[in-house]
């Protein structure tokens, strides 16, 4: 059947942190399989009809890069060989190696591997008269976790694809084996960056097979996958290749979104040892040759004993040729929404299980003076003047708890993202700006039980866009929780299609 949109005004253009509340085809169908001729050889995905009946073709576990095995691991990703035949594109890729959260193990059975490159794409049912916008999704997890399985084609299709938008989500290599880096020009790092360019490269190429205009490419991402849309959107390799960003829960502004090679190239060293590696007693005659020792041993070790790394893109000069500040200041303009939940650390407290007393503020408050370079006093004053008089606050539980959470909110995403806001105003750049107040306890789940109140969080907004459950699984919505999923989709699908 014919998937028609459903029209919705999208929030107004906002330029401070408040909430907008408010071609010839290759593609052959059947209700039971889809064919299409790529590029690089036949594939057959799947034909999905919601229980309203909008019918979606969906194309799983496509790869988009050869497997980054063997002699390929910490080297960028390789373009796909041609193949013969049918190859059935029916059922999730592998997820890249990482360490899952516990209820994960209970509700993802996708296998994971060094085997990673693969992308899905949820496309209208065949309408040859027709060219869709395409919306590319890099998924979040602190460039350590997660996967593009989470995005199921049912929600996909009822969420995204039934506004007559093509839906392309990925999965790239996280943790070591995505941005491991020696700090010289042996191993750069960014491979999961570089992994996200192929794959948007390999969409940008075939998208039109599929039903999709090339040249009407948005391209989201939440978290970790948001620092990632910003890079591609400064990198001179990527920023032409799309005309829209939407970067949900993070940005380059945020703290945490890149750091030093220097930085970078002292934990993998670390790490190295840890897993065994010796420099050679003799000594090396360069710094390059201690590399790539160090490189071959770390090409041997077994994957899964790499385990969990924080370690992020850096400033490869390649890639990213020049610092964030200059790329920033030389990329052409881009319409863009950005925006964050309104109390962003209560996940992280639910997870660490943080109570946010006096104690847990004394700990941000000797991080960032670490960080500042400022002494205690000194840090102390300005939470004072923002969030509070500590010696006050030690004395109402309450009003500490909520100054932590608002402090910590503001330190991990918030401000970042009135710093985006604040830079698209003053440079003339198209933007939207949202904050995402709505929650319900059935988002939370059994987390609920560990946060000091319920709020919109980091990740809120992903989870009633696309039906996701990131905390627990599934999310059991209530009436309120479909009429928010709803306007949540219709107003992002909305700037998909016309900014």
């Amino acid at each position: 059947m014919k998937v028609r949109s459903r029209d919705n005004d999208v929030s107004a253009r906002i330029s401070s942190l408040t909430i907008g509340k408010n071609a010839g085809l290759s593609k052959q169908s059947t209700k039971s399989q889809c064919i299409v001729k790529t590029n690089y050889g036949l594939i057959q995905g799947k034909r999905h009809t919601t229980r309203k009946g909008y019918e979606t073709d969906c194309f799983l576990g496509v790869p988009y890069a050869q497997p980054p095995v063997g002699d390929l691991r910490f080297k960028k990703p390789q373009r796909m060989e041609p193949w013969e035949g049918v190859k059935k594109c029916r059922r999730f890729g592998n997820r890249s190696i990482q360490d899952d959260k516990f209820w994960d193990k209970f509700t993802i059975s996708t296998p994971q591997s060094e085997d990673c490159l693969y992308l899905n794409i949820f496309a209208p049912a065949i309408d040859p008269a027709k060219s869709y916008p395409v919306m590319f999704y890099i998924h979040g997890g602190g460039f350590l976790m997660d996967s593009a399985v989470r995005y199921k084609p049912e929600n996909m299709s009822r969420l995204i694809v039934s506004h007559d938008v093509i839906i392309v989500t990925i999965q790239y290599r996280l943790g070591f084996l995505g941005y491991f880096c020696t700090g010289d020009g042996v191993a750069k790092g960014n491979y999961g960056l570089w992994d996200q360019l192929e794959a948007l490269r390999w969409t940008k190429e075939n998208i039109h097979h599929f039903g999709g205009d090339p040249n009407r490419i948005t391209v989201a991402g939440q978290s970790a996958g948001a620092v990632s849309v910003d890079l591609l959107s400064l990198s001179p390799l990527s920023r032409d290749m799309f005309h829209r960003k939407i970067v949900m829960g993070g940005n380059t502004f945020c703290h945490w979104s890149t750091t030093t090679k220097e930085k970078c190239a002292d934990y993998c060293r670390k790490k190295a040892l840890k897993l065994g590696w010796r420099p050679r007693p003799e000594g090396y005659h360069s710094h390059e040759e201690e590399s790539e020792d160090m490189l071959e041993f770390m090409r041997k070790v077994p994957a899964r004993s790499e385990g969990r790394l924080p370690l992020t893109p850096v400033v490869d000069g390649e890639i990213l040729p020049k610092e964030i500040s200059q790329l920033r200041a030389e990329a052409p303009p881009m319409e863009s929404i950005a925006g964050v939940g309104r109390q962003e650390s209560l996940l992280f407290m639910a997870l660490g299980a943080i109570r946010g007393n006096g104690k847990d503020m004394n700990k941000v408050v000797h991080e960032l003076a670490r960080r500042t370079q400022l002494n205690v006093p000194e840090v102390e004053e300005v939470i004072r003047r923002v969030y509070g008089d500590l010696n006050e606050l030690h004395r109402d539980r309450r009003a500490m708890r909520d100054a932590y959470v608002t402090c910590t909110s503001d330190l991990f995403a918030n401000y970042g993202c009135y710093q985006y806001l604040q830079h698209s105003q003053q440079h003339n750049r198209a933007t939207y700006g949202y904050r995402f107040d709505y929650t319900s306890r059935n988002m939370w789940g059994w987390l609920a039980a560990m946060i000091p109140y319920l709020d919109g969080t980091h990740s809120s907004d992903i989870i009633y866009l696309f039906d996701c459950n990131y905390f627990t699984a599934p999310l059991p919505m209530n009436k309120t929780d479909r009429a928010v999923s709803k306007m949540t989709s219709t107003s992002f699908m909305e700037f998909v299609k016309s900014g």
